[in-house]
């Protein structure tokens, strides 16, 4: 255990419009031979194309549109030998999925291998090419953290190291105004997790060294937890049912944006382990995945918990211009199952298709998840399993 907590955000240019900023901090860091990283949404949206206009004449571009939603291991791989490793920057557009890609391509580009050779902490042994992000929807974060999620051998499992924090991102709400109630919803429900968990998570000092900043729950990550959850709780009802809000896609945007910040210095805990698991079980984004198993998590970890909780269930009241309590680690339980309710998400892993026989297979699944539960808030033990049981 350590009593030295390292805070170490990337740079990162925020506000409706910022795109224009691009070629600037491009040029700032003379980055000139440039591989984007993209995904064909992002590709038919128009936005790659605004991208390339700003681009135009000032630099060497190279494009690669086929990032796939859910990326394994093998759609990686099978990029490695398609571009080379002669860019001073790889710029990745989109969601967290393209995101991650193109963290995981610049690992195999320099190093070399399959990218499962590069699943869990700290394995990826130097510096990677570059990587800048341009985040197009308001859930993973992925544009400041430190991970690159994938699924490999039918888990959703990750590489994490501090060499593929993104050295730059934008974060322009205004790209985010075109995404549908659908993706609004999904990637907004990963933001709030994210938010919620890295407040939650267990305290630095019970957390040991390792070699990525998921330190535990600690006075930046909480603050930044804590007004990232504001942000999106006040936003996210309406940017799903009204997407041509600016102001809640701002408060989406910057809520999103700092609850990334905020859990790549603490880490996450068990809603998101089940919900990896899930997801390498069947075909669904992580969004739902994760309300379908945030019940599981939460309640499992209340008795650790409760107190947060209950500061928590505070906000959206003061959101709301009111101050009704007292507020208990319950209301909040019951606060998020109406959200789930009101947005039409799945309450529990059956609702997708999960049957209560599975419930071993998720568990063992869920241990293998080092990366989240070392900071969940309570110690995994064998009353897990019948609460999985229970919560499917």
């Amino acid at each position: 255990m350590s009593e030295i907590i390292t805070f170490s955000p990337s740079p990162s240019i925020f506000g409706f419009g910022a795109l224009v900023r691009l070629p600037e901090l491009l040029k700032s860091r003379n980055f000139k031979r440039i591989l984007i990283i993209t995904d064909p949404q992002v590709g038919a949206s128009g936005i790659l194309q605004r991208i390339l206009d700003l681009m135009k004449g000032s630099f060497d571009v190279k494009l690669f549109n086929g990032a796939p939603s859910e990326p394994r291991s093998i759609d990686v791989d099978q990029q490695k030998g398609h571009f080379g490793s002669d860019f001073d920057v790889l710029l990745g557009v989109g969601g967290g999925s393209a995101m991650d890609f193109a963290k995981a391509l610049s690992i195999i580009m320099m190093h070399g291998g399959s990218l499962e050779d590069y699943v869990g902490e700290g394995t990826v042994p130097g510096p990677v090419t570059p990587i800048v992000c341009i985040s197009t929807t308001s859930g993973t974060g992925s544009q400041c953290t430190q991970t690159t999620v994938f699924t490999t051998g039918g888990v959703k499992l990750g590489c994490s190291s501090e060499y593929i924090r993104p050295v730059a991102s934008i974060v322009d709400p205004e790209l985010t105004m075109g995404l549908s109630p659908i993706v609004t919803r999904n990637a907004g429900y990963d933001a709030l997790m994210h938010a919620v968990e890295s407040f939650l998570a267990r305290p630095h000092g019970q957390v040991p060294e390792r070699p990525i900043l998921y330190q535990g729950s600690n006075p930046f990550s909480r603050s930044l937890a804590l007004e990232a959850f504001g942000s999106i709780w006040a936003s996210y009802r309406q940017a799903v049912s009204h997407g041509e809000n600016r102001e809640a896609r701002i408060g989406m945007s910057i809520g999103s944006h700092l609850a990334g910040i905020a859990f790549s210095h603490s880490g996450l805990g068990l809603v998101h382990a089940l919900a990896s698991s899930l997801g390498g079980m069947i075909a669904a984004p992580h969004g739902v995945c994760l309300a379908a198993c945030t019940n599981i998590g939460l309640t499992y970890n209340f008795r650790a918990c409760e107190k947060d909780l209950a500061l928590l269930s505070s906000i959206p009241e003061k959101n709301d211009g009111l101050n009704s309590g007292p507020f208990s680690a319950e209301t909040f339980l019951a606060k998020v199952q109406a959200l789930i309710k009101d947005l039409d998400l799945p309450s529990r892993p059956s609702q997708l298709g999960i049957k209560k026989e599975d419930a071993r297979e998720i568990l063992d699944k869920t241990l293998i998840q080092t990366r989240r539960i070392r900071t969940n808030p309570r110690p995994l033990d064998d009353e897990l399993l019948p609460s999985i049981e229970k919560g499917i």
